[in-house]
């Protein structure tokens, strides 16, 4: 063995050009993999700072409309009462909390209401002080907070006397009683939480079965599964079905462990087609240096004739030249992991996670270095044992008898070295082809009308405490203080309150009907997003009524009940009729409300969405009839990011205690939104372009098309010296190049062609298969393929014909 590393080593160095080569496609191709790889360990396998990690499942409910995670308290009842295979359950609610604190303005600061048995079911007890008392969960007695590490040390320099002092938060007292552990943090859960609190239930929580607002996270008790856990449930759903059909109507509950609950399916295929994606890579680095290790061992024929003819064994030689290339990917694969660690810093500082840089841990942990020796390996494995294989089943004597007059091989390496070539033309056209698709698509996608102004707007949200604002006349004054307020500032020309802004969607949903369907069945009533919104909305967001008018300025709550809708929704209810003055009905559990049709608007899509909303139809009523307690606050100015601090004072001022959160202009918050697709585009296009897919498929070319060259020589003098002009040499060569790459773009405009599919069933939106982008690719790429064939021909051309016969 040790022989084979010293001849190996001796080989290598006779051949630098090679061995530099060979090093340099191998740290490309294993470093990103590597680095790929440790982003899809860190996104979707690591458990969580908790014991026993995988017993810990998420409560979801299967519905027509997908997946639920959110439930009302009536509902957490319910499921608790059947939950028995649950050693613990507890409900979780994510929250901001309004933090003041003596000469600063208030702040929102994420927070997390737990019930009592949120100690149990994490089994993780604070660093610091004590966890929550049960007689802290009643109502009314909930006036301690536990903070969490970070937060503890950047607000207080980790004061080591910091139990007993006293917050404000949210308009009241409470006290801190500990501080959780440092590495207590779990952001896809509970976002990076400041503070933690016990979970009160408000009057408006427990009175509304619609009201939706807790996570359910349970601990598996030994010798249980999420299946029995499912099964307990199911009785639970067709109880639900049963009393409230239209609510309920084919729902069902399972268990699924928390790491892969927090992740959703849309994040976790763009994850994995990303390491595939760098897998292409890989494979062309593999079939480049496939190629040319059997342009080296086509040199080395002769030698290896020798050393078989003076009795070395096919065995031994296979493994000589399998142990160079294992030696190669090993070099490779130090270097490549150097290669992950710069694209892992450079990754974790620009992905987002909720709107923050530097979040996303991707550390080369055990597991990834595991990976990178065993890619490392395989790579070896695979770009040395078929050169191996073929030139040691070259028979002795036709060895000695062609290298005395030149060779380019036998018929089988001929084949491989072909294959390999039309492979790498062909992976790296795919990859080429899916960043052309994606980086074309994501510029229409942000190019697109959506109906609504975001370059004018400057939006944040409000959120009241429930104790503070306990009824509609209280939120109602509130919210027309801060429209007062805020819409006297100078350069504010418009502003408005609603429920929700079109930048993810307008979010909540009702089943809608007209009076003609009343008496149908309706479970199957179509679904709209209804928008609690007041009187300057339409003119915030830049909408203009297409029929009827906008509601009052003075609409009050107890006025008839009106909606305006939008265009999409009047042709589908109302086809060749006029909208206004129909009357549509919203359900709301087993009760429908009628209201009458004032107004139509024309549709407005989600800014940042990806996909197709689940409904186009939407419906938009007065604020004062279902006044919430949280609201968009939304500003239209010309200069909207000049405007912030004086909206900010203007909330102030109106209450010290209620911070405006997320105040930023419409165009930064769709921009962060959009950041990490980004992302995804820049390594596509790093994968194809910065010499992974097109740099490697030219090289492997130009240097198959010079080693045939070379081999060639005496080939060439010849034909030249026969009568051939160097034009016919030159077609010679370039033939032999280009067959072979327009074998691969025919192949690799299928893969193009199926990953663009891919792409688009994962991006609706940004992605389409786009045959002129797959086109101009594959010109590109054939542009390329045939410089890298043409240099090396034009060398065929030179060829003194004397010195070839002198040598033949």
């Amino acid at each position: 063995m040790l022989s084979d590393l010293r001849l190996a080593l001796r080989s290598l160095r006779k051949s630098p050009g090679f061995t530099i080569i060979a090093l340099l496609t191998l740290a490309l191709g294993i470093g990103v993999n590597t680095s790929m790889f440790s982003l899809v360990d860190s996104l979707l396998f690591q458990r969580g700072p908790f014991p026993q990690p995988d017993r810990l499942h998420m409560i979801i409910a299967d519905t027509p409309r997908g997946e639920s995670r959110n439930y009302s308290v009536d509902e957490v009842s319910e499921i608790r009462s059947a939950a028995s295979s649950f050693t613990a359950l507890t409900t979780i609610s994510n929250a901001r909390t309004a933090l003041v604190e003596p000469g600063k303005p208030a702040e929102q600061v994420p927070s997390v209401r737990v019930s009592r048995e949120f100690f149990d079911t994490f089994q993780r007890q604070p660093f610091l002080g004590r966890p929550f008392a049960p007689a802290e969960y009643e109502p009314g007695r909930n006036q301690v907070v536990l903070l969490s590490y970070p937060f503890w040390q950047r607000r207080f320099g980790g004061d080591p006397h910091i139990v007993g002092r006293s917050l404000r938060l949210d308009g009241d007292t409470v006290t801190i009683i500990g501080v959780m552990p440092e590495d207590f943090t779990y952001r896809f859960l509970w976002d990076n939480a400041a503070l933690w609190r016990p979970l009160n239930y408000t009057p408006d929580q427990v009175k509304q079965r619609e009201y939706r607002a807790f996570n359910l996270v349970g601990r598996l008790a030994d010798g249980a599964n999420a299946e029995q856990a499912g099964a307990e449930l199911a009785p639970i759903a067709t109880r639900q079905q049963t009393e409230f059909p239209q609510t309920y109507r084919d729902r069902s509950y399972r268990a699924t462990v928390l790491h892969e609950a927090l992740m959703d399916d849309e994040s976790r295929r763009i994850v994995w087609m990303l390491l595939g994606l760098s897998g292409f890579v890989l494979l062309i680095a593999c079939a480049n240096l496939a190629n040319l290790q059997l342009a080296r061992a086509t040199v080395a024929m002769r030698e290896l004739a020798i050393r078989t003819a003076l009795g070395a064994s096919r065995s031994r030689l296979i493994r000589q030249q399998l142990t160079e290339s294992l030696l190669i990917a090993a070099v490779g694969g130090v270097f490549g992991l150097g290669l992950a660690l710069a694209i892992n810093r450079t990754l974790s500082a620009d992905i987002l996670i909720n709107g923050e840089a530097n979040v996303l841990a991707l550390p080369i942990n055990l597991t990834v270095l595991t990976v990178t020796a065993l890619v490392s390996l395989l790579t070896g494995i695979i770009f040395g044992i078929v050169p191996a294989w073929l030139s040691s089943r070259a028979s002795v004597v036709e060895s000695l008898k062609s290298q005395s007059r030149g060779s380019t091989g036998g018929r089988g390496q001929h084949r491989m070295r072909q294959a390999l070539i039309v492979a790498e033309v062909t992976l790296a056209l795919v990859l080429l082809g899916g960043a052309g698709v994606m980086q074309r698509g994501f510029a229409k996608y942000l190019q697109r009308d959506v109906g609504w102004d975001t370059e004018h707007m400057l939006a944040a949200e409000l959120s009241m405490p429930e104790h503070r604002f306990p009824n509609d006349e209280s939120r109602i004054a509130f919210y027309r203080a801060i429209e007062t307020r805020v819409g006297a500032l100078p350069g504010v020309e418009s502003v408005s309150l609603s429920s929700g802004l079109p930048i993810w969607g307008y979010g909540t949903e009702r089943q809608i009907l007209t009076e003609s369907q009343a008496a149908s069945d309706l479970t199957n009533q179509p679904y709209a997003t209804t928008t609690l919104v007041t009187s300057g909305f339409f003119p915030t967001i830049g909408v203009t009524l297409l029929e009827g008018r906008n509601f009052a300025s003075d609409v009050a709550p107890g006025d008839p009940l009106t909606v305006v809708i939008n265009d999409r929704l009047a042709r589908q209810f109302w086809p060749n009729q006029r909208a206004v003055g129909q009357r549509l009905g919203l359900m709301d559990g087993q009760n429908v409300t009628w209201h009458e049709v004032i107004g139509v608007v024309p549709t407005t899509l989600g800014a940042s969405s990806m996909g197709p909303p689940r409904t186009f139809l939407q419906v938009f009523r007065p604020f004062v009839h279902e006044p919430w307690t949280w609201a968009r606050l939304a500003v239209r100015s010309a200069k909207p990011a000049g405007l912030i601090e004086a909206v900010r004072r203007a909330v102030a001022d109106v209450d010290p205690d209620m911070p405006a959160n997320e105040l930023l202009t419409v165009r930064q918050t769709v921009d962060r939104n959009q950041h990490n697709l980004t992302v995804v585009a820049k390594l596509l296009s790093a994968f194809a372009l910065l010499g992974l897919g097109l740099g490697l498929a030219a090289v492997g070319l130009y240097g198959v098309i010079s080693n045939v060259v070379a081999q060639r020589t005496d080939e060439f003098g010849i034909r030249l010296a026969l009568g051939a002009s160097p034009r016919n040499i030159l077609t010679l060569v370039l033939n032999h190049g280009l067959r072979l790459t327009l074998i691969g773009i025919a192949l690799g405009l299928v893969g193009a062609f199926g990953l663009s599919r891919l792409l688009a069933s994962i991006m609706p939106l940004m992605v389409s298969a786009d045959g002129f982008t797959l086109g101009g690719t594959a010109v590109l790429l054939f542009i390329v393929a045939a410089l890298a064939c043409w240099i090396p021909s034009r060398r065929a051309t030179r060829v003194n014909p004397m010195v070839a016969l002198r040598n033949d």
